[in-house]
């Protein structure tokens, strides 16, 4: 089976592309797809990790883990 990813532009054209799939008895089915809103902060955060990923600058899960657990402690033991 094979799937079909159709992106209508306008209300119009996709009532007209439900109603001729309608009409040709092929089962669809319609999502909305939600806007997303970024903050510059954010998009600064992603290009840094984009960055960081393009230069091999990865952390091991154990070496995250660590950092984590340091700076939690540090929190914990200095309250800031």
């Amino acid at each position: 089976m094979e799937t079909i990813t159709i992106t209508p532009q306008s209300k119009r054209q996709s009532s007209v592309i439900k109603a001729m799939l309608k009409e040709m008895k092929v089962h669809f089915t319609t999502s909305v797809e939600e806007e997303v809103v970024v903050s510059d902060s954010e998009m600064e955060a992603i290009r840094i990790g984009l960055e960081a990923a393009d230069n091999n600058e990865f952390y091991t899960e154990q070496e995250a883990n660590q950092i984590f657990h340091d700076a939690i402690y540090k929190v914990d033991k200095t309250g800031c």
